[in-house]
């Protein structure tokens, strides 16, 4: 792993990345289902959910999902491998052309998934995003989920001889502002980017980045658990890549670094400090 000696951009995503949870989903759900179905519903969901992250479900993570067609989508080489319903037969595609930016979203954590549900279940824009704001305040409040990993925290506070530190989410400032607080990382990254618009907008940064400072493509490394949204951007442009997550996938795109826990990210982060040390940055 002699790239690591390179690295001066440290990019991290925040949610299944800085913190694991997996207890937001059933109320999530509830707040998604209410009124359609009762608790009967939303727990048929639930196990809905629990069957795709744990890879028994046809929808796999690594794949996609397609509003228009309800259905998965194996994406590879930049191109539509195939496509299956719900049950995970496949489905022709009779010469349907899909938008991969407007009508498919990549399945690569839990948040991802809950997405793909609401797709198929078509509940409207509106309640989704009511939904959204309301499990993100939970989250904080009632809740209580969203908990930091004291050796990550210190580890990126400790990080200071790198030459510039981001955290992009895609949420909201209004929903993520005191996701950041409560991980007890204010003031640990030289920019946070809230709205981050992955996967474009985080090609955008990093290309108006690099030309603005003279970097080069392999002395950035991301780090996130969505690949589509975190990785697949930075690698194009010829970054480094670091997969973090407790699931398996069936994305087949590979990356310099596969983590599991936040104790793996914990350990990564040391030794990415310890390696500046020794390679000081110029």
């Amino acid at each position: 792993m002699e790239w690591i000696n390179n690295i001066q951009v440290l990019l991290l995503d925040m949610d299944g990345t800085l913190y694991q949870d997996e207890s937001f989903i059933e109320p999530y759900l509830s707040y998604l289902f209410q009124g359609h179905g009762g608790n009967s519903g939303v727990s048929m969901w639930q196990r809905e959910a629990e069957s795709i992250l744990a890879g028994k479900h046809a929808l796999k993570i690594g794949h996609f999902f397609s509003r228009s067609l309800k259905s998965g989508v194996e994406y590879r080489n930049g191109e539509i491998a195939g496509l299956y319903d719900w049950e995970g037969k496949k489905i022709e595609p009779s010469g349907a052309s899909l938008d991969i930016i407007r009508d498919i979203h990549y399945i690569g954590d839990a948040w991802g998934v809950v997405g793909a549900i609401a797709d198929y279940a078509d509940v409207p824009a509106s309640v989704r995003t009511q939904a959204f704001m309301n499990i993100r305040r939970d989250m904080i409040s009632t809740l209580n989920c969203v908990k930091p990993h004291d050796g990550v925290t210190a580890a990126l506070r400790g990080l200071k001889s790198i030459r510039h530190k981001v955290l992009m989410t895609n949420s909201p400032e209004e929903a993520a502002l005191d996701f950041v607080s409560r991980l007890g990382l204010d003031d640990a990254f030289d920019t946070v980017i809230y709205g981050g618009n992955k996967p474009q907008g985080l090609a955008d940064y990093l290309q108006e980045y690099m030309n603005r400072h003279g970097i080069s493509p392999d002395q950035i490394v991301s780090i996130g658990d969505n690949a589509w949204n975190d990785l697949y951007p930075v690698k194009k442009l010829g970054g480094r890549t670091i997969w973090i997550s407790p699931y398996e996938t069936y994305d087949e795109e590979k990356w310099d670094l596969r983590l599991r826990t936040l104790d793996d990210l914990e350990d990564f982060l040391v030794k990415l400090k310890e390696r500046l040390a020794i390679h000081p940055q110029r």
